[in-house]
């Protein structure tokens, strides 16, 4: 009698096991558990850290050292002279950098735990970005062993040739991954493209080209812009929402600096408002560029907001777009054929670019300004655009070059390209010289500073807390991958 009672006694419990499961099936995952949101907590984390790396602190001192702005007073003042910076300065770009791939490297974790490939592919890209800028910026830094603190509590320091080959490898598995169709990226956390793949599969294409670009394989470079972003709608803004109604945690970083810090950051002596912009600058009579009023504001950077239209430092900014993808087309297609097929090619490209500027894109919604094509013939001697009786070829470089350092004003690109190939022939000089505040001709030849700013300085919080730190490097070393040219 106990027996059978106690039998079934058993067959209620397991009865009632079984009908509690039930009960709570489909609703027993712990929405902050692992293999639930804190992915898609991170990826948001991860987006946020990378607005920031690419549109702060370090942005504005790469524009300020291209003669794109201007430090007026206090810390600025000194710091407008690159000579003056030191490790404590990078401090911020360096650890925006590092908690952006900190934060991607969860994602993929945590991502390869719940079988969600798509996002894993995105914590790639993300890692693959950060990662592939700094080493741009920095050269050779810790990559291979990062957030691995219990095997790696000291990580060495990467050849920068070496971190970009990683990156591409990094890319190349993000675009693998993004195109599996195993998982999904979650359409509210992805704040730009709502969870298409399709499009981070584009914007992966356009790092790769970027970063092929940087280490000059220009072949590979044409071929992954091909694959980039090919249309104004597949382009990659920053998202901000800037307005003195808004909390600080929103606003564009830049919009936030210059109304916390009035005064101290203009564009009073950058040669972009007083030069490029200027009737005896890039304007001639297929050229009409307007564009300074969409970056600037007088002797100031806009960062004011009217109807249909804002400046480039109110709130959104461009990232990783068409224009670029197609900028990098131009350049490649002449780099790989420096002679006058090469510049009928690169045309092709290069006009394609001018009607995207013709039709208002890029341009905040300000007046469009005037960009018809160019023929080959005005890069002739004597030509439009060679005046001055150069190479042909060099003509179309120097054209290549102005018309990316006004695009990328706002942009780590720019502080690049002069990296890259400021002791090329075909770059124009005026990167190594400020210019008079009224607008008036510049000392040719006489720098206001020494050197150059050829790369960013190692911070002091690496010094002081990796034991591998290989010491500090001087801003006019040029990056390793570079040295061979000068």
């Amino acid at each position: 009698m106990k027996t059978y009672n106690k039998l079934i006694l058993l067959l209620i419990v397991l009865g009632l096991f079984s009908s509690c499961k039930k009960f709570v099936e489909g609703y027993e995952k712990n929405p902050n558990g692992i293999d639930f949101t804190v992915t898609e907590q991170e990826l948001t984390a991860t987006m946020l850290e990378n607005q920031f790396f690419q549109k702060a602190d370090g942005m504005r001192l790469a524009m300020m050292w291209m003669n794109q702005a201007t430090g007026v007073h206090r810390q600025l003042k000194t710091l407008d002279n690159w000579n003056n910076a030191t490790g404590t300065n990078f401090n911020n770009v360096w650890n925006e950098g590092y908690l952006t791939m900190t934060h991607a490297d969860l994602v993929i974790k945590q991502s390869d735990e719940s079988g969600n490939i798509v996002m894993r592919g995105l914590g790639k890209l993300y890692k693959a970005w950060a990662g592939g800028q700094m080493a741009s910026l920095w050269g050779d830094i810790p990559f291979s062993q990062i957030n691995d603190y219990d095997q790696y509590p000291n990580p060495e320091y990467d050849l920068q040739a070496d971190v970009f080959s990683q990156v591409q490898t990094l890319l190349d598995e993000a675009i693998d991954d993004l195109n599996s169709g195993t998982g999904k990226i979650n359409n509210e956390r992805d704040f730009y493209f709502s969870g298409m793949t399709y499009n981070w599969v584009k914007i992966a294409h356009g790092l790769k080209a970027k970063f092929y670009l940087h280490t000059k394989q220009y072949t590979e470079a044409f071929n992954e812009a091909a694959q980039g972003p090919s249309s104004v709608t597949e382009d990659l803004y920053a998202h901000f929402d800037s307005s003195t109604d808004q909390p600080y945690s929103v606003w564009n970083p830049m919009f936030q600096f210059l109304y916390q810090r009035a005064g101290d950051y203009d564009a009073s002596q950058a040669y972009t408002t007083n030069k490029l912009f200027g009737s005896n600058g890039r304007n001639n009579g297929k050229t009409t560029d307007t564009r300074v009023d969409y970056n600037y504001s007088g002797n100031n950077l806009n960062n004011s907001s009217g109807e249909n239209k804002a400046g480039k430092f109110f709130g959104d900014m461009p990232m990783i777009t068409y224009g670029e993808m197609l900028l990098i087309q131009t350049e490649a297609t002449l780099r790989n054929s420096p002679d006058a097929t090469g510049i009928a090619n690169a045309l092709t490209y290069y006009n394609t670019y001018r009607a995207l500027l013709a039709s208002g894109e890029y341009n905040g919604g300000y007046d469009a300004g005037q960009f018809d094509a160019y023929d080959a013939a005005d890069f002739d001697a004597g030509g439009m655009e060679n005046s001055d009786n150069i190479d042909p070829v060099k003509a179309f470089f120097r054209e290549i070059f102005e018309e990316r350092y006004v695009f990328f004003i706002g942009d780590y690109e720019a502080y690049v390209d002069f990296a890259r190939s400021f002791n090329d022939s075909m770059v124009p000089q005026y990167m190594r010289l400020h210019y008079e505040t009224d607008g008036s001709s510049p000392n040719v030849g006489q720098q206001l500073y020494a050197g150059q700013p050829l790369r960013f300085i190692y911070p002091q919080v690496e010094k002081d807390a990796n034991d591998n730190f290989p010491g500090m490097v001087d801003i006019d070393v040029p990056l390793p991958i570079y040295q061979s040219n000068n």
